[in-house]
């Protein structure tokens, strides 16, 4: 069993990061934890590392670049990219500006990554560091920053990096800097690492593993986010029944409330209440076994009926979170 510090709710710690494995909605939970600590009054900043340009359809936005950009009332958003952040390394650290500028562009990250491995996300996170430390009139600028990290099969290299770094050199800026982010990453008053999954049983394996291995590195783990949770329409007695056959007691139902309906209907409405019985059936033992195999707290998101994710999608998710306590 794992055994993480305790998180009051998702904002306990001024950095969240956001994870999960491709395909459950980390991007979205972001977005969403971002709305609902703006409109708790929290001045956040929501940053994307990927330069997948996720977040800004989820805004109605075209793109976010590397200059910090308002989406809503208290949330700002920023891309990181690995070039724009080695000439603002290259300019804070060493005074370079006009080499950085030439290097932007070319294949000079690339290089450089290759020499010393985790130098790019050294980098990336290095932005969010500095995001957080950053003060305005002896307080900080931002509340809360809401990392939208890489996925969780390469979230612990992502975030052991410094540590690599740190072994690699023994003294200047790039020590420093990484020490900086090492020091964030295992403070839990700081940063926390919030995982997101599906109610199925790959997605809650490769959580379980992930929790684990972060837990292990000293980095502080919780709460999990179910995302897309099914409604159970269904009493619990009549769900194994209907995976198996819904026809026989759906035609008995409408015979008795007096509605007329074809046998091309019944099938129908039988196949999709059977699918729907199963599904429940199987996320209700995917978040058990995710019960059994970690002591970390979890929170549900409902299933959203949409053929898109956009600004209304999130604020429903975002008003969900603080329906459930979890934005402090």
């Amino acid at each position: 069993m794992i055994d993480p510090l305790m998180p009051a709710s998702l904002t306990a710690s001024r950095l969240a990061i956001v994870s999960g494995k491709g395909g459950v909605g980390k991007t979205t939970v972001s977005a969403a934890l971002a709305l609902a600590a703006g409109r708790a009054g929290k001045r956040v900043l929501l940053v994307e590392v990927e330069q997948r340009q996720a977040i800004a359809p989820l805004f109605g936005e075209r793109l976010i670049g590397y200059e910090e950009r308002r989406l809503a009332p208290n949330v700002t958003a920023i891309s990181v990219e690995p070039d724009e952040a080695l000439v603002e390394y290259l300019y804070l650290f060493y005074g370079i500006g006009r080499v950085g500028k030439v290097l932007r562009g070319t294949k000079a990250v690339d290089f450089a990554t290759n020499v010393a491995p985790g130098l790019r996300d050294i980098l990336l996170i290095g932005k969010v560091k500095e995001a957080e430390r950053r003060r305005q009139e002896g307080r900080y600028v931002y509340d809360l920053i809401v990392l939208d990290a890489p996925p969780t099969g390469r979230l612990p290299r992502f975030l052991d990096a410094p540590r690599a770094v740190t072994e690699l050199v023994s003294s200047g800026p790039i020590r420093q800097q990484a020490q900086g982010v090492l020091d964030m990453v295992t403070d839990p008053k700081r940063c926390r690492v919030v995982l997101v999954t599906l109610p199925e049983d790959m997605p809650v394996r490769e959580t379980v593993d992930a929790a684990d291995a972060l837990a292990k590195m000293g980095v502080a783990v919780g709460p999990i986010v179910i995302n897309s949770v099914l409604p159970e329409v269904f009493s619990p007695s009549k769900l194994k029944v209907l995976a198996k056959d819904a026809a026989t007691p759906l035609a008995a139902d409408a015979e008795q409330a007096g509605i007329r309906l074809t046998e091309d209907a019944v099938d129908g409405l039988a196949r999709v209440t059977s699918m729907h019985a199963r599904k429940t059936l199987s996320q209700r033992g995917a978040i058990a076994e995710l019960d059994r195999e970690t002591s970390i707290p979890s929170l549900h998101l409902p299933y959203i009926f949409s053929p898109r994710m956009g600004r209304e999608e999130i604020d429903r998710l975002s008003t969900e979170l603080e329906a459930q306590g979890m934005v402090g």
